[in-house]
């Protein structure tokens, strides 16, 4: 019987330097183990029973089972997890820890994705543009956490990433922008337009950041790739709220 996911928790940030955990669980832009930086290679149904664990967080052996080898009756599924719990606990001893019918991760296993998780979280809760730190958007759009995995469980937690990505970061453009700070508010909303084409929340920030920029030409030029990319994709046009935003600078 596969028992009903319940979300992991978020984990919270953490004050002050802290060091980085010697044994490492690396599932953005690939899945890896690293061990003091080396490579270890547990074998490909270890890691996938650690990532499952790592952005599931504790679950049943039969929730396991059914969730890693969907297509195999019960019994076979408990089987091949047992062969994987067993090259866990071969290659990485002390990585798994079990309670009862349950597995979960041991938390000297650092995982990148919940430090992630744990920086967006504290993007989304900032009340002013201090508060972001050294933030900044990472890269060109959201990490990619486990690409070219195609599983639905690992393609629910991509969406979930990055839907926590696109508020956090849509959040910091709006409070960047209400500061004063254009320039930086323009790089949040881009990144939120690179991990959402066609939400137009962020396209409304990114055309204010650039008007208050004095880059009108830059601002016209994203409000009609927006309207390119709206009608192609949706049929739909810009909203109210954009079209007279950008009234100003052009005639539409």
């Amino acid at each position: 019987m596969i028992h009903e996911p319940v979300p992991a928790p978020v984990p919270a940030p953490v004050a002050g330097t802290v060091s980085e955990p010697v044994l490492q669980l690396r599932l953005l832009g690939s899945c890896a183990v690293l061990c003091g930086g080396d490579r270890v290679d547990p074998g490909a149904r270890q890691l996938r029973l650690l990532a499952a664990l790592a952005l599931l967080g504790r679950r049943a052996r039969g929730y396991l089972g059914g969730l890693l080898w969907p297509g195999c009756p019960d019994a076979r599924a408990l089987g091949s997890l047992r062969a994987a719990v067993f090259g866990v606990n071969h290659h990485l001893p002390g990585v798994l820890v079990a309670d009862g019918h349950d597995l979960a991760l041991s938390p000297a296993l650092g995982v990148d994705v919940h430090a992630l998780r744990a920086r967006l979280a504290a993007v989304a809760q900032a009340e002013e543009p201090a508060a972001l730190g050294a933030a900044d958007p990472a890269g060109p759009g959201v990490p990619q956490l486990l690409p070219g995995w195609y599983d639905d469980w690992v393609l629910a937690e991509q969406d979930r990433l990055r839907s926590l990505y696109v508020h956090a970061a849509e959040h910091a453009a709006g409070l960047c922008l209400a500061h004063g700070d254009p320039s930086r508010a323009a790089r949040w909303a881009e990144a939120v337009r690179a991990a959402d084409p066609l939400r137009e929340s962020a396209v409304r920030l990114l055309v204010r950041a650039h008007l208050a920029l004095g880059n009108p030409a830059a601002a016209l030029r994203d409000f009609r790739r927006y309207c390119a990319v709206a009608v192609a994709e949706t049929g739909a046009g810009p909203s109210d709220e954009l079209v007279r935003l950008v009234g100003s600078v052009a005639r539409l």
